[in-house]
């Protein structure tokens, strides 16, 4: 019997199969133009954070899992998770479960399954099979499964039709990505350093992932942004400077972990390009996550990892656990006006899961009011901050109509209207600051 032992790579709980005999298997690879690589960003703006002022969440918790085997990697998107369970190297499994019934499912596999990702109600991850680690992706509505081409492929990240991972069938590691609906194969690296660790934002667009050395460390952060099906840009989002690790993305923004100041602190910065935020805290942080405007992470000081939250439109910081336990692996979701976290703890000599619900954060007039100020402040012509302020007014009164869609049509016009105008009636700096404020806006609506 093949066992799987437990093992621990970037931080992350995983299983191991022994490798068996690989089938060779010719794929057709379809490979796009990608541009240059860009510069990363260079400048920064530090907020220094205080763990013992953060006030506490009001939320929900429930055990996700709690049984006889260890249940690790959890991912969670709206109601519904998946994570593995390993019955002590006997076998394992993928799970997935409904968090608002209780309702756990088991993918119908062989009982070899791990490291899966989730996205609406598909499931990705990965299979040991006779010819080598697969990745398969299961509907929970339809159940139907598809298959991904090729062998050595593992770890994978999931949004909306987008699956990446990591192809270790070559002498390194790299990242590739398989399109759900076109079928398309696309690798995004292709160099002998160590690609991994992926993760694909909720609407599919955008790819973060680490580039470290084949030792291992001298790890910088990645992004590739879908332009058109199969057509990535690909940008580096920090070189140097120590380890960059655990990244993560909403699609407008990445966020990472970086230890150049001598400890571990969380990092975040726009995928197209602006200004690095630098979360400074005391102690040692990990496995930032994000969705729509808020990043989750794990931090200690003195004792134990707990959980925390941090909102990028306030610039508020909560605490979403208390305990003596060492909370880890742990992701954020946030869907219909709730958010949620998963994550897992080490207690009774196995790894259990627990899930975290709260009212999340909403988008209220006065973020929208904020924008409009900064619009005064620039000084423009009157006839171009008129027509930015009107496109903000009607989010706003629909936003009191609670009419969600025709808000969202209001932003991306007013979006549209700052790309249509930057360098000419808007500097670029003004039209960049602009599109952003308004796209954390759409992304804590909801806005698709």
């Amino acid at each position: 019997m093949r066992t799987i032992p437990t093992i621990i790579r970037n931080g992350r709980l995983m299983k191991r199969t022994r490798m068996l005999p690989v089938l060779l298997i010719a794929v057709a690879l379809v490979v796009p133009f990608r541009s240059p690589v860009a510069a990363p960003a260079t400048t920064e703006t530090t907020i220094v954070l205080d763990t013992d002022a953060a006030p506490l969440i009001d939320g929900t918790f429930q055990v996700v899992s709690n049984g006889l085997t260890n249940e690790t990697d959890p991912h969670v998107s709206c109601n519904l998770a998946s994570y593995t369970s390993d019955a002590f190297q006997a076998n394992s499994r993928v799970h997935y479960q409904d968090l608002s019934t209780g309702t756990d499912n088991v993918i119908p596999s062989n009982e070899y399954d791990l490291l899966s990702g989730i996205s609406g109600s598909r499931v990705a991850y990965t299979e040991a099979t006779s010819s080598g680690y697969a990745i398969k992706v299961l509907d929970t509505n339809s159940q139907t499964t598809t298959v991904v081409p090729g062998v050595g492929r593992i770890n994978p990240s999931i949004g909306g039709n987008l699956v990446a991972f990591e192809d270790t069938s070559n002498l390194t590691p790299e990242i590739t990505t398989y399109d759900l609906s076109t079928g398309i194969v696309t690798p995004l690296t292709n160099d002998s350093l160590y690609d991994r660790s992926p993760k694909v934002s909720p609407n599919g667009n955008a790819v973060v992932w680490e580039k470290c050395q084949l030792t291992g460390d001298g790890c910088d952060i990645y992004a590739a942004i879908q332009t058109s099906p199969g057509v990535f840009t690909t940008r580096a989002l920090t070189t140097g400077g120590g380890e960059d690790r655990f990244p993560s993305t909403d699609g407008e923004v990445a966020v990472y972990v970086s230890n150049r100041t001598g400890e571990n602190d969380v990092y975040y910065q726009p995928l197209n390009g602006g200004s690095e935020v630098h979360l400074s805290i005391l102690g040692n942080q990990r496995h930032p996550t994000i969705s729509r405007h808020l990043i989750s992470f794990e931090s200690r000081y003195l004792l134990s990892f707990d959980i925390y939250v941090y909102d990028i439109r306030t610039g508020q910081l909560s605490k979403a656990t208390n305990t003596l336990h060492d909370e880890m692996l742990s992701e954020i979701g946030v869907c219909n006006g709730v958010g949620r976290i998963v994550y897992v703890i080490p207690e009774d000599g196995t790894f259990d899961i627990y899930a975290l619900s709260f009212a999340a954060p909403r988008v209220t007039e006065d973020q929208i009011n904020d924008l409009i100020s900064l619009i005064g402040s620039f000084n423009l012509a009157r006839g171009t901050a008129n027509s930015l302020t009107t496109k903000l007014q009607n989010a706003l009164d629909a936003i009191e109509a609670s009419d969600t869609a025709t808000a969202c049509s209001s932003l991306t016009g007013f979006t549209n209207v700052c790309s249509a105008q930057s360098g000419k009636k808007l500097t670029n700096d003004q039209a960049t600051q602009l599109i952003n404020s308004a796209n954390q806006i759409k992304s804590a609506l909801g806005c698709q």
